[in-house]
């Protein structure tokens, strides 16, 4: 089961990974480079409910709201992104939104991840990567306003390969099941 919630979001990560090269590389390829990354977004979001379901963080009130409002604000921006390809306008609540949820979400989701120890090692703390690389691209995002130049796709990548390396570590976990029989 895990293997298969990290592949969703595996997928996820390499639509979005496309999607941003393609815009980068050529401005003709910008609306596909939006729908994978539309794709990406759902495939993200779709790991993160599965972490929820998996137990990753626990099952307490706190753990449901956290990795729920982590997966909304990734659904958000999805949303946002296609609403404004639809109307033009980039000037949609969806993206605000989205983006606080993924900044409040990731902290709170990655701390009670931390706090659950269901993952261990490394694992346990490539969520507190994922916000904090999250964070990192969102600030150099804003910062370059709206012709953003090359060199930013560097924090895209690096948020990226932050969220590949949470997919792994949970797909390589050792399960309950395995904790158990390691431990008898």
């Amino acid at each position: 089961m895990n293997k298969t919630i990290a592949g969703l979001g595996l997928a996820g990560t390499l639509f979005w990974t496309v999607g941003i090269i393609a815009q980068f590389a050529d401005e003709s390829l910008y609306r596909t480079g939006d729908i994978l990354i539309w794709i990406g977004f759902t495939g993200i979001a779709a790991f993160i409910v599965g972490l929820l379901r998996s137990g990753a963080a626990g099952r307490g009130l706190f753990a449901k709201i956290a990795l729920g409002v982590w997966a909304l604000g990734h659904l958000c921006i999805a949303i946002g992104g296609v609403v404004q390809d639809a109307t033009g306008d980039a000037d949609n609540p969806f993206y605000p939104i989205g983006g606080l949820g993924q900044i409040v979400g990731g902290f709170a989701s990655a701390i009670v991840i931390a706090r659950a120890g269901v993952l261990t090692g490394w694992r346990r703390w490539a969520p507190l990567a994922w916000a904090i690389t999250y964070l990192g691209m969102f600030a150099a995002l804003v910062s370059a306003g709206d012709n953003p130049p090359t060199p930013l796709i560097v924090p895209f990548l690096v948020w990226l390969a932050a969220i590949a390396a949470t997919c792994v570590g949970f797909a390589t976990a050792p399960s309950a099941q395995d904790r158990v029989t390691a431990v008898a």
